[in-house]
C-alpha cells in the first residue's frame, strides 16, 4: 500500500476540486515563458535553469511524486535534449529543457499526458496554417504556447472540468 499515492488535491468548502498553489505557479511560469517564446523566439537560459532548479527543489521539499516517476520524467527530458542535439535544434534546446523541467515537476505519466496534448495541438495548428498557405514547412512554430495549452488540458482533467 505504501506504493500507492493518494491524489493530493485541495477541496473547497463545496467539495469541488481546485487548482493547488504549485500548479498555479507552474501555469503562471508557462504563460510568461510562452509570451517570451512568441515574442522573441528565444528563451533565456537563466529562466530555464531557474525553472529546472525550482522543479528539483519542489520535489525535494514536497515529495509529490515517486522517485521512479520523477526519474522517468527526467529521462524523457534527456531524450528530447538528445533529439535537439541530433537534429541540430530541430527541436530547440529551450523546448527540451522545458520538457525536462516539466518531467521533474510532473513525473513520467503526467508528462506524457501534457506532451500528448501539446503535440496534438501543435500538429493541428501546423496543418491549419499550412492549409491556409500562411507559412511554409520550413517555418518553426513556438512550442511553449502548446506546452502551456497541454498543461492547461491536463489541469482541467485533474480538477474535473
Amino acid at each position: 500500500m505504501s506504493m500507492l499515492r493518494v491524489k493530493n488535491i485541495e477541496r473547497s468548502k463545496k467539495g469541488e476540486e481546485t487548482v493547488e498553489a504549485d500548479q498555479a505557479v507552474c501555469l503562471g511560469i508557462l504563460i510568461i515563458v510562452s509570451a517570451v517564446d512568441i515574442k522573441c523566439r528565444k528563451i533565456p537560459v537563466e529562466i530555464l535553469a531557474l525553472m529546472n532548479a525550482g522543479a528539483i527543489i519542489f520535489q525535494c521539499l514536497c515529495h509529490r511524486e515517486d522517485v521512479a516517476l520523477i526519474a522517468g520524467g527526467m529521462a524523457i527530458g534527456i531524450v528530447f535534449l538528445a533529439v535537439s542535439r541530433i537534429t541540430k535544434e530541430g527541436v530547440g534546446y529551450a523546448d527540451s529543457l522545458g520538457i525536462l523541467g516539466m518531467g521533474i515537476y510532473l513525473g513520467l505519466w503526467k508528462l506524457f499526458e501534457v506532451l500528448a496534448s501539446a503535440f496534438f495541438l501543435l500538429a493541428f495548428c501546423a496543418m491549419v496554417v499550412l492549409a491556409r498557405k500562411k507559412m511554409s514547412r520550413k517555418i518553426a512554430l513556438p512550442f511553449y504556447p502548446f506546452l502551456t495549452a497541454g498543461y492547461i488540458f491536463w489541469l482541467a482533467g485533474e480538477i474535473g472540468i
